[in-house]
């Protein structure tokens, strides 16, 4: 592997600080973060910045010498933006595309972007691979896809590549949820706390959920593909489930009793995702994902041993 400057936007966040972690591990990096903080949260000694992505000035001083970036930066979540679609635009889109035009005239070689494969392609009763059709119906998949698509604007235009990492929902270890995302932690969360969990609809909701330290993992790999080449993943695991199919794998995992209540459906949520994800598998083929109870063991306890008394 050549030597490289990395940098990561959004550090700060749930997947930055496991990414940081994991490329922190590998030999001849220069690792550079970046957040919407004043400081860094992480435990090391590494460059940390707080950035502006619609300030050209600042963009070009941090990322001058920058070989790869990953941005892992959102404003919203789903739920958030159906009630302000225009909040996806101004808080996403728009630092997003001013963001690719400062680095697009630098040195930078390669964009690693993190996707939603829970909204992007909308619902759907099949298996979706990269190249099925995409419907996505709320305006954070909406946005989403559009800054894909402004990727292969960008890598026409300045021949800047990409890497897109489609990722299901993800849990594990320090996630924050406080922000509505983490179906698994909140769940472990309320459990403890309450000793109940609630469901939105009928539970038949199905989704794909994916150990945040196996996507720190898959996400590394980037530094060491082709940096001419682009790729675009399907970053999920092979647990796909219903609600109410991952409630009582739950049940048997932690030791305590919790009652389900369920309420009214909501809008923005997306019935049915059957994630194909035999494109990463087959391109990293000794890469075995954790199994969900493992996952969901790991979690529970860090959630109950970090449980303010």
């Amino acid at each position: 592997m050549s030597f490289k400057n990395i940098a990561i936007i959004g550090a700060n966040g749930f997947i930055g600080k496991y990414l940081t972690e994991t490329l922190i591990k590998k030999q001849g990096l220069n690792l550079y973060l970046f957040g919407k903080n004043e400081t860094s949260i992480l435990k090391n000694d590494l460059s940390y910045s707080k950035i502006d992505l619609t300030n050209t000035i600042e963009i070009n001083r941090h990322f001058y010498n920058i070989d790869i970036v990953y941005y892992l930066a959102s404003a919203s979540i789903p739920a958030s933006s159906w009630e302000n679609p225009l909040s996806e635009i101004e808080k996403n889109l728009i630092p997003f595309i001013h963001f690719l035009e400062c680095i697009a005239k630098l040195k930078v070689k390669k964009l690693v972007f993190i996707s939603s494969a829970g909204t992007i392609y909308g619902s759907s009763n099949q298996k979706l691979t990269e190249d099925s059709n995409k419907n996505p119906f709320s305006p954070h998949g909406i946005i989403k896809l559009t800054m894909e698509h402004f990727l292969n604007y960008f890598k026409s235009k300045y021949n800047l590549s990409f890497d897109i990492y489609r990722i299901s929902n993800v849990y594990g270890e320090g996630q924050n949820t406080t922000k509505g995302l983490g179906i698994i932690n909140t769940f472990i969360e309320k459990i403890i706390s309450e000793k109940k969990i609630n469901i939105f609809g009928n539970g038949e909701n199905v989704r794909n959920y994916v150990y945040v330290k196996d996507v720190a993992q898959l996400l590394s790999v980037s530094i060491e593909a082709d940096i001419q080449k682009s790729n675009i993943y399907n970053l999920s695991s092979n647990d796909t489930l219903s609600i109410n199919e991952l409630v009582e794998i739950i049940k048997k995992i932690i030791p305590e009793h919790f009652d389900v209540i369920y309420e009214k459906q909501r809008q923005s949520d997306n019935p049915a995702v059957y994630l194909n994800n035999s494109r990463i598998l087959n391109d990293h083929p000794t890469f075995h994902f954790t199994p969900i109870e493992k996952g969901i063991l790991e979690t529970y306890l860090f959630i109950k041993n970090n449980k303010k008394q």
